[in-house]
């Protein structure tokens, strides 16, 4: 029969967790995982705000135009490419701040099949906002606190240009249906 003596328990995780390089290096600070963290935070507010920008962009000059012409599905497409946009310079953005701590050494780096040229990390980038996780790339170190808040941030984000795609396409479609009831029925006699 297998007998583990309860002693040994805390010597079995931590050679677990060293091997898994969970448990940071001799030597290496943990200021560098709350430095990460504070990137983190300050990419998700620069996501928020870019999003917030670009959807007040479509809300208050893009739809008001397509209602006044008469414009309904050019505006929803419009609005799609608009937050789409958004979305792209999202990505782009978190790839930079990856890329740029990627350089240095103590936040750790990116294992599986990167080559380390700027694709990659747009690569990593998007399947990590989209929530893809496909894993060819992964990140070690600090740079997890990164990749993990710009999923949360791309799901949110994701989430919230689907609400805000529907609400305005309701506004737009409203609109059609009264400039349809409001015109007056031709006199066909």
């Amino acid at each position: 029969m297998f007998s583990i003596c309860y002693k040994n328990i805390p010597k079995i995780v931590n050679r677990h967790l060293e091997w898994s390089n969970l448990i940071p290096p001799e030597g290496k600070p943990p200021m560098f995982d709350l430095i990460a963290w504070a990137v983190a935070t300050v990419m998700a507010i620069i996501s928020i705000i870019v999003h917030y920008e670009t959807m007040s962009l479509v809300s208050d000059r893009l739809v008001p135009w397509g209602l006044r012409h008469g414009q309904g599905r050019r505006t929803i497409v419009l609005s799609l490419l608009a937050l789409m946009l958004g979305h792209i310079i999202e990505i782009w953005l978190f790839a930079l701040a990856l890329f740029t701590l990627g350089f240095l050494p103590d936040f750790g780096g990116f294992g599986g099949n990167i080559d380390g040229g700027v694709t990659d990390y747009l690569y990593f980038s998007a399947v990590n906002y989209t929530s893809l996780g496909y894993g060819d790339i992964y990140p070690l170190g600090s740079l997890r606190a990164v990749a993990v808040t710009e999923t949360l941030t791309g799901l949110t984000m994701i989430a919230w240009s689907a609400s805000f795609t529907y609400l305005k396409m309701e506004q737009i479609w409203q609109s059609r249906a009264e400039q349809k009831h409001n015109k007056p029925l031709s006199n066909k006699d």
